[in-house]
């Protein structure tokens, strides 16, 4: 866009080139020359320009070489510049006063709507403070809850732990007592293949002794049969003793294996109370998340609302700004 001075300078040389065109400069041929319509800014360099025009004509009257026709032209030429600039003033006066009107209409116009709208903005003011204040109240309100339920879930957790290392206690515990039971059981077993077969190897003895000894003590058979028959009452003593030992080992077994069958009862016990704890600590973590999710979406409102707060004020400041202003002849200028 062309500054003022720019068009003043445009119109004031346009001036010159439609009257070196046979042309007589005015505000409508000026501007159609120019391309800007601006008559607060064109009349006035015509005026100058035909100012310039006259004292020209009359320093030129004051030399005596000047025909006298070329000073009777000039003073027409002049006669005709102050008529014409007379009818474009008295044309300019006459807009600017419609203009004036219009103006002043259009400001009351614009103040009924401002305070319509300051009304509104005030209303609208209003309501979104307390819009604000209870999304605020519901914020704070929702972040004690999202501390509390972070507390119940931090608690939770530390109840998960505890139960974690009781359980991994336990099951030490257990697969110790195991292999403890495990190798008492398999000392048992060792010591009465040992005793068996110690018992075995003795009677083999015997035997083979008295088989080499029953042709040389046939006199003695009957001795040798009471003692034979002596040492199969001590084996069988032996073997009542082992069989007892046997006993006692199996029902050691049953009792380990009573002891093993309640360890794992309480271990499966253990383990349902860790899962409930676990199930409950994800609940809350899902209802954590839940709260986290609504308070997200209520900041976004919140957000929302100040974005159409920011708005409304610039559609004020811009419908002020838009306002026009009365004209000034010294701006023009």
């Amino acid at each position: 866009m062309p500054k003022v001075t720019d068009t003043y300078e445009r119109a004031y040389e346009a001036c010159g080139v439609l009257a070196a065109r046979g042309l007589n400069p005015t505000v409508k041929t000026v501007a159609e020359f120019i391309g800007t319509n601006s008559p607060a800014i064109i009349s006035p360099a015509i005026k100058d320009w035909k100012q310039s025009i006259a004292a020209e004509s009359l320093r030129r009257l004051e030399i005596p070489e000047v025909p006298e026709r070329l000073v009777e032209s000039t003073i027409a030429l002049w006669r005709l510049a102050v008529e014409e600039a007379q009818l474009t003033l008295a044309k300019e006066k006459a807009a600017m006063a419609e203009e004036k009107v219009q103006l002043n209409a259009l400001v009351g116009k614009s103040e009924a709507a401002c305070q319509t709208v300051q009304q509104d903005y005030a209303a609208y003011r209003e309501r979104a403070g307390r819009d604000a204040e209870a999304l605020q109240a519901a914020i704070r309100q929702l972040e004690a809850e999202q501390k509390q339920l972070a507390s119940e879930h931090s608690q939770a957790q530390q109840a998960l732990a505890l139960a974690r290392e009781a359980n991994a206690a336990l099951t030490g515990a257990l697969e110790e007592t195991q292999r403890t039971q495990q190798r008492k059981q398999a000392e048992w077993e060792e010591k009465f293949d040992r005793d068996h077969a110690w018992h075995l190897a003795r009677i083999a003895e015997e035997r083979e002794r008295a088989k080499q000894e029953e042709h040389e003590k046939i006199a003695r058979l009957e001795d040798a049969l009471a003692l034979s028959r002596q040492h199969v009452a001590t084996l069988n003593g032996y073997l009542d003793a082992s069989a007892t030992a046997t006993g006692e080992l199996r029902g050691e077994l049953r009792a380990v294996k009573e002891e093993k069958e309640r360890l794992l009862k309480e271990r499966e016990a253990l383990r349902s109370q860790l899962t409930d704890s676990v199930q409950q600590g994800f609940e809350k973590e899902k209802k954590l998340l839940e709260v986290q999710e609504e308070t997200e979406r209520l900041r976004g409102e919140l957000g929302n609302l100040q974005s159409l707060l920011a708005k409304k004020l610039e559609e004020v400041k811009n419908l002020k700004a838009r306002q026009p202003l009365p004209k000034s002849s010294h701006i023009d200028h």
